[in-house]
């Protein structure tokens, strides 16, 4: 008999978010998938990019990694004219070691509810 190779929805671990049909994080193994947006859509681009950063590192511990195992992240901004604030603020909680830098792509998206920035996120766990 022929071996299996799917997943079963054993192998896939969830966290309920807080809206329905969507999981706030999901995992697969040593894999994390983490959706980071401020939850304060009336605040203004800093406040919102600080709190996405304080979010995202928060579902990335709870989910058993950190800023430093990050894979891939899609950085999604209401207007494309404030790239060059959120990257300053990017490499300022980064931080300097090109070790722990992943892989980035930054584009203009149309974000809904007020929201400014969103962050999709890929990190490799343990």
């Amino acid at each position: 008999p022929r071996e299996s190779h799917f997943l079963s929805a054993m192998d896939i671990e969830r966290w309920p978010g807080g809206a329905i049909g969507r999981s706030r994080m999901s995992a697969l193994g040593d894999l994390l998938w983490v959706v980071s947006n401020a939850r304060d859509a009336r605040a203004d681009f800093d406040a919102q990019v600080a709190e996405t950063f304080a979010l995202l590192d928060a579902a990335l511990k709870e989910g058993g990694s950190s800023r430093e195992r990050m894979l891939s992240v899609q950085v999604l901004l209401q207007d494309i004219e404030t790239k060059d604030a959120f990257d300053a603020r990017w490499r300022e909680w980064l931080g300097p070691d090109p070790a722990a830098w992943p892989q980035r792509a930054c584009y203009q998206a149309g974000l809904s509810g007020g929201l400014l920035v969103e962050m999709i996120v890929v990190a490799a766990r343990r």
